[in-house]
């Protein structure tokens, strides 16, 4: 049975009106040679540019001739008809393209033909009347995916779809899993700026004990004090969203915000003014860093700890597209995690580059009361805490200066007075702690 094609008609002042053929290029795999052939001798009233039986073919017949339409056979060996498909749609983003497929459909062919600018497919063995109705619906633009072969497509491709869910819930645990040499990498960086940092007032690693692991711990708190402060920032927009939909559902409220709407204040309205999506974003915005930023400096730092680790969990989620075990107020689109992971990702190299400039440029500020800094002394965990150090045998005069730190053998104190370190064996002294240093 011959295929009719529709044709595109035009017309200009001095000519009548007259058709153009439907230009039409066919991909499809040397095996399905003969089926293709015999398709095409059905395609009346379209003027077949090219049948192409491999990628490089495809797309030089493509880049000389630019058809209409491009019937794309879904079983080139490998996954080369959906790379047909990819470059036909990025050259040509007029060509209508209509996917051919075995009698039994692979749902993945179908679906990356599908993604890839496919407007839909059909087998290549179908009757005359449904192909011709098949490519008469895409070259109007619209799609053509057969109701019983598709619903065959969807439940083949729904176990998938949930291993694909585990497998990426799986994934986002190792890639938490990935953190624990990270750790190893963030102890080695904090172990050398801590070796640096009292390297300058002459105080070696060997004096003091350090504790590597506790300095991975300070650093990665301080990381997430600043997460948990900033960082639910990044679920302003669904916070907007859902603050207006629970507005629109109060009348009294609607009545107010109407009676206000026509208010001036210069040349705009308050109603402008609360329309503005940006202007929502800093209203929500700065209530949010309202909560935030007191309950740090209150003495709430173990609840902004637990909200930055939330939040990381949560960016996690949705970055492994397990958002469907999250409430929707967590739910951010792609393109808001991407920008938040660089966001994030640059807050914490500012951390680690104003660390290491402190460390550097500034090195310790060691007062009578104890040591300075902004920083350092918190993300390094470093203390100097003024003490008094007394003999019990008497053998010298009690001395006031700042601890620092000890071994099983040595105090470490520095004297902020005559700005000298004073290793001190342990023997019969204890110290004392004070106020400040005396000097």
């Amino acid at each position: 049975m011959n295929l009719a094609i529709n044709n595109h008609f035009h017309s200009n002042e001095s000519e009548p009106l007259t058709m153009d053929p439907i230009r039409i290029l066919i991909v499809a795999p040397d095996e399905a040679r003969s089926a293709i052939q015999e398709l095409a001798t059905q395609l009346v009233g379209a003027e077949i540019v090219g049948v192409a039986y491999n990628l490089r073919t495809a797309k030089q017949i493509l880049d000389r001739t630019q058809p209409d339409l491009l019937l794309a056979d879904v079983m080139l060996q490998g996954l080369r008809s959906i790379d047909v498909i990819s470059y036909a749609s990025a050259i040509l983003p007029d060509l209508k393209i209509l996917a051919l497929s075995p009698s039994d459909p692979p749902h993945d062919r179908i679906i990356l033909a599908i993604q890839a600018g496919a407007l839909g497919y059909i087998c290549r063995a179908a009757g005359g009347d449904e192909m011709q109705s098949a490519i008469n619906e895409v070259l109007e633009g619209n799609y053509y995916l057969p109701t019983d072969t598709t619903i065959d497509v969807l439940k083949d491709a729904a176990p998938e779809l949930a291993a694909s869910a585990k497998e990426r819930l799986s994934f986002m645990f190792q890639a938490l899993l990935g953190f624990i040499p990270a750790a190893g990498l963030i102890a080695a960086v904090t172990g050398f700026l801590w070796r640096e940092y009292w390297g300058q007032i002459g105080v070696r690693v060997v004096d003091i004990g350090v504790d590597a692991s506790t300095r991975v711990t300070e650093f990665v708190l301080t990381f997430l004090v600043l997460l948990g402060i900033l960082g639910p920032l990044h679920f302003v927009d669904n916070w907007r969203e859902a603050l207006k939909s629970w507005a629109n559902r109060r009348p009294r409220l609607r009545k107010i915000t109407k009676d206000f709407k026509p208010v001036k204040i210069g040349k705009t309205t308050i109603g402008e003014i609360a329309a503005n999506e940006k202007v929502q974003w800093l209203a929500v915005a700065a209530i949010v860093l309202s909560v935030t930023i007191p309950l740090d400096f209150s003495g709430g730092r173990i609840l902004t700890i637990i909200i930055g680790a939330v939040v990381a969990l949560v960016m996690l989620a949705n970055l492994f597209s397990l958002e469907d075990y999250l409430p929707d107020l967590l739910r951010p689109s792609k393109q808001q995690i991407g920008k938040a992971l660089v966001i994030d990702g640059m807050l914490f190299l500012v951390l680690l580059l104003v660390l290491s400039a402190e460390v550097f440029l500034l090195g310790p500020d060691l007062r009578e009361d104890g040591l300075h800094g902004f920083l350092a002394p918190k993300v390094l965990d470093l203390s100097a805490r003024p003490v008094t150090l007394i003999d019990l045998n008497e053998k010298f005069e009690p001395m006031q200066a700042l601890y620092l730190g000890g071994n099983a053998d040595l105090y470490v104190l520095y004297d902020p007075c005559e700005k000298v370190v004073r290793m001190i064996p342990v023997g019969s002294s204890r110290v004392e702690h004070i106020p400040q240093v005396q000097c």
